[in-house]
């Protein structure tokens, strides 16, 4: 009774050794086939890369700044705008400069009516001279009329002198007045994207000392890219080195 136990338990472990291997076998015979992908080896160059981090940044920044003081009434740009050369980004109140420009241009006809009459005098003074100069030869007047008429006329002479030199500098002033008028109006000096605004609208600035920021404009085509790369990597690098389309190593620190 015993050996048929044992017949028939070595019977059920012998039937599932074969469910298991017929199991396998099946797997295996309905496994999908393996594809390979082949590549046909050619000569080459080997690239090799240097990786670090660093801050990007606008090659060309320029700071934009007033050249005379007042509130600064209007500011047409905010940051992000593309601006062209020479456009309008705002004006400063020009209010003082037009007021400086009428007060010399009355200066200037002031002292043109006076050259006006000063001329005028002159020429009496030379008539006078004149005559007097031939009365004197018949002794009609004295010498020293003679000398006062002379001396008159080289007064006259002098005003008008003095008359010129004032208009020169008052010219002179009207030219700056006219300038500082025509740099309330602040424009681009490049083209470029405006990065940071410094002086808001409304805000006053005061050009005593130095130019006041106004804002900054930057050129965004061409672009610094300061990396602190390891000892390891630098001997890799070299000046004006171009691997990439747009990318070029400036300078080695």
């Amino acid at each position: 009774m015993k050996k048929r136990k044992t017949v028939k338990k070595r019977y059920v472990i012998a039937m599932v050794i074969v469910i298991a291997g017929l199991i396998t076998l099946w797997r295996i015979l309905n496994a999908p086939v393996p594809t390979y992908q082949t590549l046909i080896v050619r000569p080459g160059d080997l690239q090799q890369s240097v990786l670090a981090t660093g801050k990007l940044d606008a090659l060309r920044k320029v700071d934009v700044g007033a050249q005379v003081s007042g509130q600064l009434k209007t500011l047409s740009v905010a940051i992000g705008d593309k601006v062209k050369k020479d456009q309008l980004l705002g004006v400063i109140d020009p209010e003082q400069a037009e007021n400086q420009i009428k007060e010399v241009e009355a200066t200037l006809m002031e002292l043109r009516a006076q050259r006006q009459q000063a001329e005028a005098e002159l020429k009496l003074a030379r008539v006078t001279y004149s005559r007097q100069q031939r009365l004197v030869q018949t002794q009609a007047v004295s010498q020293q009329d003679l000398d006062n008429a002379a001396t008159e006329m080289a007064v006259k002479q002098a005003q008008i002198g003095t008359i010129d030199a004032q208009i020169k500098r008052n010219q002179a002033s009207l030219d700056t007045a006219k300038t500082n008028l025509d740099y309330t109006r602040i424009v681009a000096p490049m083209a470029g994207e405006v990065t940071q605004i410094t002086t808001l609208q409304g805000q006053t600035v005061i050009a005593a000392q130095q130019a006041p920021n106004i804002l900054t404009l930057a050129d965004m085509s061409t672009m610094l890219v300061k990396a602190q790369v390891s000892e390891a990597d630098v001997i890799h690098l070299k000046p004006g080195q171009n691997k990439k389309p747009g990318l070029r190593c400036l300078a080695i620190h």
